[in-house]
């Protein structure tokens, strides 16, 4: 049995087509086929059901297909593995973060992870949380910190700052005089949010908690990060929300901001890691990150009013 063939298999399974999983492995379908079949004469059965119009998994194939997966994911591990030490990377991480929030945790973690033995040393980033599950789920990842998402199979995570959602107003702005502000007073008002095909979950998670509060939303503008509402917010264009934890990073001259009256909406952050990791810095990493959460050294401060 050769890794190759286990490859072949995923391929023809995934597509149910000897010919177009042939073309995704760009070796040609006499290849894929001559390949499956000496792995099944090897297994003493079929993997696939085969006629002129169709391609199926046999049972014995529905069995075999998640081992399959399970050696490929380890070989190519391994060989990420050996590579970096290869390359004198040993004990690297790579860590995707969400922008807002992402520079607060690595500069408390990564001095931390520094003086583990052995050291560990990371390598940042910057990506939005649906791209650093793909990249956590492809093997380009090695951990992920971004706003809580729902997980797909195969990831674990740790929740690490639940921060209060804020409002972010320009000095001059009405709403700005007020030591919170109720959400009903956000109706029909320009408003900034992240963009939905950015970043579903939390453009959702967002408008649902300010609709909930009986807020119609009007956005003005959508922003990807904080950095680039703030000069929104500071030509009085839009009224920024944004969390705490991004807030308290981001202090800027001419921009004031303030919290919901109770009860405020939230959002949480968490720490995402492939769950059949054996990696030991990933494992360092997740208990750096729940050292430095229990001690509440990642909890926002409370903003100036």
């Amino acid at each position: 049995m050769e890794i190759r063939q286990l490859e072949y298999v995923i391929a023809v399974a995934e597509e149910l087509h000897f010919g177009q999983a042939a073309a995704r492995m760009h070796v040609t379908q006499q290849s894929v086929s001559e390949q499956i079949r000496r792995l099944e004469r090897e297994l003493g059965a079929a993997l696939f059901s085969r006629t002129s119009r169709r391609v199926a998994l046999t049972p014995a194939g529905e069995t075999f297909l998640p081992e399959a997966r399970r050696v490929v994911d380890a070989a190519q591990r391994a060989l990420e593995v050996g590579r970096d030490a290869a390359e004198g990377h040993a004990g690297e991480l790579r860590v995707g973060y969400a922008e807002d929030i992402g520079p607060r945790l690595l500069q408390l973690a990564v001095p931390r992870l520094g003086h583990r033995t052995p050291p560990v040393r990371v390598r940042p980033r910057p990506m939005t949380t649906p791209d650093q599950l793909a990249a956590l789920a492809d093997h380009r990842l090695d951990a992920a910190f971004g706003w809580h998402p729902d997980l797909t199979a195969g990831l674990d995570s740790l929740p690490v700052v639940r921060a209060p959602l804020v409002v972010a107003l320009s000095v001059d702005h009405p709403l700005a005089t007020a030591p919170a502000v109720d959400p009903v007073r956000l109706s029909g008002q320009p408003l900034i949010l992240v963009p939905r095909e950015v970043n579903p979950w939390l453009h959702d998670h967002i408008s649902s908690q300010l609709v909930t509060r009986g807020v119609t939303v009007t956005v003005h503008q959508y922003v990807s990060s904080l950095d680039r509402m703030v000069p929104l917010v500071l030509a009085g264009a839009g009224i920024g929300i944004t969390s705490a934890s991004a807030a308290a990073a981001r202090r800027v001259e001419g921009i004031v901001y303030r919290h919901f009256t109770e009860p405020r909406p939230s959002i949480e952050s968490s720490l995402v890691w492939r769950r059949d990791t054996t990696s030991a810095a990933v494992l360092d990493l997740v208990a750096v990150v729940r050292e430095l959460r229990d001690s509440g050294a990642l909890t926002p401060p409370d903003l100036e009013a």
